[in-house]
């Protein structure tokens, strides 16, 4: 017998909870600000996204966006809809900094920018970056 799964903390709907509310037609934007003010609080920001997109929490949105450009976090960005090239590549050069290559190398991508690809690309596969870099 598998052990049982943690206990959510108090108000943080599961799994099922949470589709149930997302698909709501009705829930209200205040109940989006407070379950994804919630899942913030625990570090889960996809969660907290998906509220906040439902929501339509400009300000919220525009704080995570903030938080995937200081960490480099291609994916959070990603999800977050439609961003400008430059954006990818200030998120790509971030990325590098931290050594998350493969968030670089995905920035990069989205950016349109081939030659920062390529140097990550090779970085990836071990290749020592060029001397003017």
């Amino acid at each position: 017998m598998s052990p049982a799964s943690p206990a959510l903390p108090k108000g943080i709907p599961d799994c099922l909870k949470k589709r149930q509310l997302l698909n709501d037609k009705v829930l209200s934007a205040e109940a989006c600000l407070e379950y994804g003010r919630k899942f913030l609080e625990l570090g889960w920001r996809e969660d907290a996204l998906e509220f906040f997109k439902k929501g339509g929490m400009a300000d919220e949105l525009e704080q995570l966006k903030d938080y995937a450009l200081e960490t480099g976090d291609a994916f959070l960005l990603g999800r977050l809809g439609h961003q400008e090239p430059e954006d990818w590549r200030r998120l790509g050069e971030r990325a590098l900094d931290l050594g998350k290559l493969h968030f670089a190398r995905r920035a990069f991508e989205m950016a349109g920018d081939d030659d920062k690809t390529a140097l990550v690309t090779g970085l990836i596969a071990g290749q020592e970056p060029p001397e003017d870099n």
